[in-house]
């Protein structure tokens, strides 16, 4: 409830930081472990807006402009922050070793500080690979800070090993008092090491293939490749990843979790932005923060006690928070559960539109019939959003209605200065192609508030950490990896076809892709689109992405998946726009009435169009979005650089291959 986050939220540690702390009390190891919450939201652990850690920038479904080349820099913070939050942790759990009072009294206190020190060095380990190990409390003349790298198996077995401490002494959701909801639960450790175990069996498994040595040999470069003893194989990782999202499903059916549908077809896009307290209206439902049963963990904010901090609205109102690529639209499945263009021979010569796919003769067209997901997620070019910004003129102020009246020319022929609609903020026009464009892909209002009680830089709404619908898409991943690509529908019901649902998309089958063909797939290595036939590790890969978009584990996902530096190189399309709508209707704004809304003459792509070997080319006619010259993204960036300050500090630190 909100009086709960805000009870939780009030318990602050002592100013003096844990070090000041006397552990004497289960009260003082509860006051340690509230200082413990240090993870990413609205801001990164740097606490700067965390647009490009959260958002997934910079990656395949957002858009790309450039990348890779850089060189490794003297310092980084993602190297500094991790480790002193680690060592908060150690004090806590060192000071439990020497507690005289009843284990039990603290065994929440201290699993919460296995938590984030299993927390922090996972991310260290996402962005390193193999770092070195803090598992205690670290002094200047510690022999750790001379010491090498620990490998990454050495690294991830020991993350491991935090975790299912944790979940032997968190408590339950269920057992966690009103005062004190948002802290971490035994589910959330379950989900969470179902994560990790997932993320480390998929590299190990796929990562080896892009014929680069990222480990080294952990003397000359890298961490090494020791394992320690009784290491686990990529099978018993999967197998544990499944077991662990299994028993949080199995909780979450039981009542505790379930995904949030308080918003019919537009739950997916509220669920993001619900930020009700000081009177805010959040949505058309009023459904507020205490709806919301599907965050497992969250980072929690409070208008009164511990705001956002960043100017939300206004980043994505201009472009600068989540984006959709033209290739990721795309490939949200029309509600029948098929792609927008298919194939039942795996010919691209007989391919045709998906009976529901309505196709880019008018401007909304493309939209019909499709995920909630990408509708719900994305300004759509026949109506207009409500947002937060004073500017905009469009605040909430009820929860009368999902979307603004929109208003619309009288007269699309004859232009009008006195029509209404060139002074209402709630104007509708034409979309057109200006302004050196390139096309290259949807805008996204994912995290937009519409309520007129936040001003700039106060949103206040959660960040989601660990879901419930990622739990299901772990389950079904590590399931249908165990089993060489095959899952049953009865799995696939237990898990993603949950997330599916509230999308408005068919459940997943068997028989449905069975002898089906994408049409529309985008092959990342080519550079085109390519008849792909459907199977059931792309599809629930698909819905992954469809589900997490712009929270963050996108560049992971490519990384473990082995695909990162294919994805993310080489010549990349935008939208259809020769064929279209934009060639066949004209502006009817102020500013370009009646010129046409692709007018190349006068507003030339960026990039130009790309026009293939003929007019039946699947791709004649898109923009070309990014030059395969701006993407020098390589096998090196698979792990960033050891900060050349740490290893001057410790000469013993190996840098990554590479760099």
């Amino acid at each position: 409830s909100l009086t709960a986050c805000s009870d939780f939220l009030d318990k602050e540690p002592l100013s003096q930081g844990t070090e000041a702390i006397v552990f004497k009390t289960p009260e003082h190891f509860e006051q340690a472990a509230n200082a413990l919450y240090n993870v990413i939201g609205w801001k990164n652990l740097d606490n700067k807006p965390s647009y490009g850690d959260i958002m997934d920038r910079g990656t395949d479904i957002s858009g790309l402009g450039s990348n890779g080349g850089g060189s490794a820099s003297e310092g980084n913070w993602s190297w500094d922050k991790p480790y002193s939050h680690i060592r908060t942790c150690n004090i806590l759990l060192e000071k439990a070793e020497a507690y005289d009072g009843s284990q039990s009294d603290i065994a929440q206190s201290v699993g919460t500080a296995y938590f984030f020190r299993a927390w922090q060095h996972f991310y260290l380990l996402q962005h390193f690979g193999g770092v070195p190990i803090s598992d205690h409390v670290l002094t200047v003349s510690d022999g750790v800070l001379q010491a090498p790298r620990n490998s990454r198996y050495e690294v991830a077995a020991f993350i491991m090993s935090d975790l299912r401490e944790a979940v032997k002494r968190l408590p339950k959701e269920t057992e966690i008092p009103e005062g004190s909801k948002g802290k971490v639960s035994k589910e959330a450790a379950k989900s969470f090491l179902a994560r990790v175990l997932l993320y480390e069996a998929t590299w190990e498994k796929y990562v080896p293939a892009i014929n680069y040595d990222l480990d080294g040999d952990g003397s000359s470069q890298g961490a090494g490749t020791v394992k320690p003893e009784g290491y686990p194989s990529i099978t018993d990782m999967l197998t544990e990843a499944k077991q662990m999202s299994k028993e949080v499903i199995e909780e979450a059916e039981s009542g505790t979790y379930k995904l949030w549908a308080e918003c019919d077809s537009l739950s997916y896009y509220y669920l993001f932005n619900i930020d009700d307290k000081g009177g805010n209206i959040p949505n058309f439902k009023s459904a507020g923060k205490s709806t919301n049963k599907e965050f497992i963990f969250s980072k929690k904010y409070d208008y009164d006690l511990s705001r956002g901090g960043i100017n939300l609205s206004h980043s994505v109102m201009v472009g600068a928070a989540t984006g959709t690529s033209a290739q990721f639209g795309e490939s949200f499945l029309c509600r029948n559960g098929l792609p927008i263009r298919i194939s039942y021979t795996g010919s691209m010569s007989d391919a045709q539109n998906n009976p529901e796919f309505e196709g880019y003769a008018t401007f909304i067209g493309e939209y019909r019939n499709r995920d909630y997901r990408f509708v719900g997620c994305t300004f759509l070019p026949d109506r207009v959003s409500y947002s937060s910004r004073t500017e905009d003129g469009r605040q909430r102020m009820d929860a009368s209605q999902p979307y603004p009246t929109p208003v619309f020319p009288k007269d699309n022929d004859h232009y009008d200065p006195t029509d209404p609609v060139y002074s209402s903020s709630c104007a509708v026009f034409h979309p057109t192609i200006r302004n050196n464009s390139t096309m290259g892909g949807y805008s996204s209002r994912k995290y937009l508030i519409e309520g007129a009680n936040r001003p700039d830089n106060t949103e206040s709404a959660d960040f989601p950490l660990i879901r419930l619908a990622e739990v299901h898409c772990i389950y079904a991943e590590a399931t249908c990896e165990l089993n060489n690509g095959n899952i049953s529908d009865e799995d696939l019901n237990f898990s993603i076809n949950k997330n599916r649902a509230r999308a408005g998309v068919a459940p997943l089958t068997n028989a449905l892709i069975a002898n089906v063909w994408d049409a529309g797939y985008w092959d990342h290595a080519t550079g085109k689109t390519i008849c792909k036939k459907m199977n059931m590790l792309d599809e629930i890969r698909r819905e992954r992405a469809c589900e997490l978009f712009g929270e963050g584990f996108r560049m992971d996902d490519l990384k473990r998946w082995g695909i990162a530096h294919i994805n993310l190189t080489g010549r990349k399309l935008g939208r259809h726009v020769l064929g279209t709508a934009y060639e066949t209707e004209k502006a009817n704004d102020a500013t370009y009435f009646g010129e046409p809304c692709y007018y190349p003459e006068k507003y030339p792509l960026l990039y130009g169009l790309y026009e293939g070997s003929d007019p039946n080319d699947p791709d004649y006619g898109r923009s070309i979005a990014t030059l395969a010259g701006n993407l020098l993204y390589t096998q090196r960036d698979y792990l960033d650089p050891i900060p050349r300050q740490q290893i001057r500090l410790n000469p013993q630190l190996t840098q990554n291959p590479g760099w």
